[in-house]
């Protein structure tokens, strides 16, 4: 790795370093630790708290993260100490800060997500991308709709890109994406047990997460529109009924079923997959969120062959080793999908 601040001063020599590069998430993470000499100038440049200097995170001459110096942490002892520093992307900012008062007023009328994102932005060093599958609904009119002044500038856009099933996320350069999921692209790779450069696997079900039905409602005449209601199944809960209900405070009546799968999806994320592996690179390429892999695993009851998206991927690394942690969930939490059961077995396909 090399660390670009200020997109001139280069630091090449630090002792840990890790990177987390988040798909679902306006912001990746780094840190690393380093011998800080006070009598260094560059050392007193870079590394001023409170500057917030910007930084670049490239591995073999690919921008993997562009952002925000955020903390420090020195310290001294008998023996010399590392210092550490960490930060997130540029558009990271987003989820620390409120509307700032001179975009006042929070209620926003006859106005689309992209209008709403971009008047955001506008006072920060970043820009809004939106991919050409969100395009049109990107453009789609609030005839009211209306922030409060507790909300996180993060947290009002992301509710409003979740009720029309698209993904808040950022770019490497730390522009704020709104996106799809790749979920249907060719894996680009095969995991199973056995592999050698597999450390560990572990898959983890949270039952209590999830609901056999789910219905989303919304009532005439708030915030404009007609009334709707829509119910969906989830077919990873097929055995028991726990049914959930929720009230839709914002669009209009077609959006009610834009949100149950929402909010299915978002409930599939207590399905984890992780594997841990000594690989930062497949086929030389840095291992990134957004792309497609496949696992069998009897020990993790993954009887059969299947698709997992790579949600996130931390690259941790020190003088010793490299590690590549790969969180993944099944692909239908990103593309509104209906999942299938996976947890089927060859010799018994019922409910034991």
């Amino acid at each position: 790795m090399i660390l670009k601040v200020k997109r001139h001063f280069e630091i090449d020599t630090y002792n840990k370093f890790s990177l987390l590069l988040r798909y679902d998430a306006i912001a990746s993470a780094f840190s690393f630790s380093f011998y800080f000499d006070p009598e260094n100038p560059e050392h007193k440049l870079l590394f001023q708290p409170g500057h917030y200097h910007q930084i670049d995170i490239e591995h073999n001459g690919e921008l993997l993260l562009r952002g925000w110096i955020l903390g420090q942490a020195f310290g001294e002892q008998s023996a010399k100490v590392l210092s550490s520093v960490n930060g997130y992307s540029l558009s990271g900012v987003l989820e620390d800060c409120q509307i700032p008062v001179d975009l006042y007023p929070l209620q926003s009328d006859k106005k689309n997500l992209r209008e709403i994102a971009q008047r955001f932005a506008s006072k920060f060093p970043f820009n809004v991308q939106i991919d050409g599958s969100v395009a049109s609904k990107m453009e789609q009119i609030y005839d009211i709709t209306t922030a409060k002044d507790t909300d996180t500038m993060k947290g009002y856009l992301s509710s409003l890109a979740s009720q029309k099933d698209i993904i808040l996320s950022h770019t490497n350069t730390g522009d704020l994406l709104f996106t799809k999921a790749k979920t249907r692209s060719t894996p680009i790779f095969h995991f199973e047990s056995g592999l050698e450069s597999v450390i560990e696997m572990t898959l983890r079900f949270n039952g209590q997460k999830m609901h056999s039905d789910i219905t989303v409602q919304k009532q005439a005449g708030i915030e404009g529109g007609n009334s709707g209601e829509n119910t969906i199944q989830n077919p990873l809960v097929p055995f028991v009924y726990r049914p959930k209900v929720v009230k839709q405070n914002s669009g209009d009546d077609n959006d009610t079923l834009e949100a149950a799968k929402s909010i299915r999806s978002a409930e599939m994320k207590g399905i984890v997959l992780t594997i841990k592996t000594s690989m930062w690179e497949i086929e030389g390429k840095v291992i990134k969120p957004n792309q497609i892999i496949t696992v069998r695993n009897p020990e993790l009851y993954l009887y059969k062959k299947s698709n997992w998206f790579i949600e996130s991927v931390q690259l941790d690394g020190d003088e010793t080793q490299t590690v590549a942690t790969i969180t993944c969930v099944l692909p239908e939490t990103y593309n509104g999908g209906t999942p299938s059961y996976i947890f089927e077995i060859d010799e018994e396909k019922e409910h034991g």
